[in-house]
């Protein structure tokens, strides 16, 4: 009988359970349950390749009002410039042409209160006037005349059409087509489009053009082309590596990487790709860069000095040795092997 009453009281007390349980739940919406949690993309590591190099040139125009020693006064006839008068050093590497023609001229061919258009350095004394080294002066300029700009490619792109659309240091974009006349600096060479690659520096004369619908850029009617300075182009990535517009075939550990926020490249890689030779010693590590039979500077893996000539250089990201492979960081493999950075 106990038992009875036992498993009675146990039955009634399940039941009461169950039951106050639903009235419990009977107002609440049904919750629906994920089967699996949802995917969370893995973040990519941030870096940021900071290349150094010489800053941009800066544009100047106005009156010369003296010319002594290799100096020219220069009366600034721009009203937003910060100085009224400016001090232009003129020296051997001094490019000085006609507006007009693009021909070289020379220091003695400009006249006082003539207007010329200037690209100096952006390193100014500190003295009033200032002073600053002239990279390129334009002269002869006729009145009303739209004068060329100096620029340096940054991106190209060969259209279907034929034409090539150049994007600059400068904001500048550019239509070329079959209509534009190439022609190099003091030479004979023929100039084609495919000279137009990221980092030649031009003399643009343009017209503005704006298809319908489309974004506004400038024809050019003509450009100068000088020689190429820089040792090649780098685009680089994590996912891939290309020089000089061709993608590098990487093997499995010499992908970039990410250290501190430096993007850091395969060295060997990189740098035969521009041309150069590598000279290592397993024994110290070190690794010895060559141009030639000439020595362009010299590191050692997992170091920050590097021998370049007689001038000290320190790595902004230490050089790293991983499986045997050799990374440095983009900003100093840039730099070191004279390299543009496209983006």
């Amino acid at each position: 009988m106990k038992k009875y009453v036992k498993n009675t009281i146990c039955a009634l007390t399940a039941v009461a359970c169950l039951t106050g349980g639903a009235s419990a739940f009977a107002n609440q919406e049904p919750q629906i349950v994920p089967i699996s949690a949802p995917i969370v993309p893995i973040s990519t590591p941030a870096y940021e390749i900071m290349q150094q190099k010489w800053m941009d040139s800066i544009s100047v125009y106005g009156t010369v009002t003296f010319l002594e020693d290799g100096r020219i006064m220069l009366e600034n006839n721009n009203e937003n410039a910060k100085f009224d008068k400016i001090i232009l050093n003129v020296s051997e590497d001094t490019l000085i042409l006609d507006a007009v023609s693009g021909l070289p001229k020379s220091v003695k061919d400009i006249r006082e209160n003539e207007i010329i258009y200037a690209y100096v350095g952006p390193a100014m004394t500190m003295s009033l006037p200032p002073m600053t080294n002239a990279e390129l002066l334009l002269t002869s300029i006729p009145a009303d005349f739209a004068v060329p700009t100096y620029e340096e490619i940054d991106s190209v792109k060969h259209e279907e059409n034929g034409s090539v659309t150049v994007h600059t240091n400068r904001d500048g974009k550019y239509i070329v087509t079959d209509d534009t006349v190439l022609f190099p600096y003091l030479t004979k060479n023929i100039v084609t489009k495919h000279d137009l690659v990221p980092g030649a520096k031009l003399l643009v004369w343009k017209q503005s053009v704006k298809a319908e619908g489309a974004e506004e850029a400038a024809e050019s009617v003509k450009m100068m082309v000088f020689p190429y300075s820089y040792n090649g182009f780098v685009q680089a990535g994590l996912e891939d590596v290309a020089v000089n517009g061709e993608a590098l075939e990487l093997a499995d550990g010499e992908q970039p990487y990410v250290a501190n926020g430096r993007l850091m490249l395969p060295f060997r890689q990189v740098v035969e790709a521009l041309g150069y030779t590598i000279e290592w010693k397993a024994e110290t590590n070190s690794i010895k860069v060559l141009k030639g039979d000439q020595e362009q500077y010299a590191f050692t893996a997992r170091g920050k000095e590097v021998t370049k000539g007689e001038e000290p250089y320190e790595l902004l990201e230490a050089a790293a040795l991983k499986n045997g492979v050799t990374f440095m960081a983009a900003d100093d493999l840039l730099l070191l092997s004279g390299a543009k950075l496209v983006e």
